[in-house]
């Protein structure tokens, strides 16, 4: 899957249509763990990738401090172990919360949407919000993601070679259902599988400056000073 795909994607609030969504997250308040180098500004980085996009993610922990600002639903994150995901995608933005767990030897994100509005109303009435999940690699200058193949895990359900609570929607995708016990196994399972995860997305780190630039409109080059060449 390609990271411009996925920023559309993850902007849609993350119903039921990407990666493999569960009702469930990965993670228990005592798996969650922190990690400084998470936190910055990204863009896509790929076969499309340009200097200065318009579409970046934005990385932050929230403290206490930080929460208390906040309106909504990030009033219910007040651990300290989670981040807020700004992604920034076509002039709109749209508000991620996003933990972070060990399983086994790696890292993975849990991705959720926090304060997403679909317009008409009534259509936002009918839908409801799912986790998504990817192994992640986290470095000085990039933000490495591997989603789950939805095809993968459809195929090994059809077939009948794995076990996992799910339910199969009207247009025939599957939703997991399975508590975060059971997702934890299932995935700790599979996570030497080749054929588990989609294509890697790289996110490259930029600089806060360099975003300021972006924002303003201004052109940024491989030459900037501030941006990290990959």
């Amino acid at each position: 899957m390609k990271t411009k795909t996925f920023l559309f994607i993850l902007a849609m609030a993350g119903i039921v249509f990407s990666c493999i969504p569960s009702l469930y997250p990965l993670y228990r308040q005592k798996d969650l763990m922190v990690n400084d180098k998470l936190e910055g500004i990204f863009e896509a980085f790929g076969e499309d990738f340009s200097p200065g996009d318009d579409d970046y993610w934005k990385i932050r922990r929230l403290g206490p401090d930080i929460v208390k600002d906040l309106e909504g639903d990030w009033q219910h994150y007040q651990t300290g172990y989670t981040y807020k995901l700004s992604v920034m995608e076509n002039g709109e933005m749209e508000e991620f919360a996003m933990h972070l767990l060990k399983l086994g030897e790696d890292l993975y994100l849990d991705f959720f949407p926090v304060g997403y509005r679909i317009k008409p109303g009534f259509l936002e009435m009918h839908l409801a919000p799912s986790h998504i999940f990817a192994r992640a690699e986290i470095s000085d200058e990039y933000l490495v993601l591997h989603f789950f193949d939805m095809d993968w895990i459809e195929e090994l359900i059809d077939e009948n070679r794995i076990k996992i609570s799910h339910m199969k929607l009207h247009d025939n995708r599957y939703l997991l259902t399975a508590k975060t016990g059971e997702l934890q196994r299932f995935i700790a399972k599979f996570a030497n599988d080749s054929t588990t995860f989609m294509e890697a997305d790289t996110m490259l780190r930029i600089a806060p400056g360099d975003l300021a630039r972006i924002q303003s409109g201004c052109t940024i080059t491989n030459d900037s000073p501030k941006f990290i060449k990959p």
